[in-house]
């Protein structure tokens, strides 16, 4: 099972990976509250950056959380809703004349790790 049959299909459209949820900040938080209210558990998240020419990897991303493993899945998702946009913020403080576009890789019990 892919992780993407996790959310809905409009959202996993949207992925930059066939098999993870790697989406953009506004999706990442829709499949945040998506998975919280399905009971999904969430492990936690990192960055992938998306270059021009279509190339991904973590390059300057935000390093992401720590194993959210034994936290409840709602403060789990609390964790994510709330350091996914701070992240975000940062991220694109310190790069302001990147090219690259910012994803956010979520991890939810029942997929492997996320690996880009």
């Amino acid at each position: 099972m892919s992780a993407l049959d996790f959310i809905p299909s409009s959202l996993a459209a949207l992925s930059i990976s066939e098999k993870e949820i790697v989406l953009p900040m506004k999706e990442a938080l829709e499949a945040v509250d998506y998975l919280e209210r399905h009971g999904r558990h969430i492990l936690g998240w990192e960055g992938w950056v998306k270059t021009p020419d279509g190339r991904v990897g973590h390059g300057s991303a935000p390093q992401g959380t720590v194993s959210l493993e034994d936290y409840s899945p709602a403060e789990a998702a609390g964790i994510c809703r709330a350091t996914i946009p701070e992240e975000a913020k940062v991220w694109t403080a310190d790069n302001p004349a990147t090219k690259e576009s910012l994803y956010f890789c979520i991890t939810v019990r029942g997929q492997s790790k996320c690996r880009s």
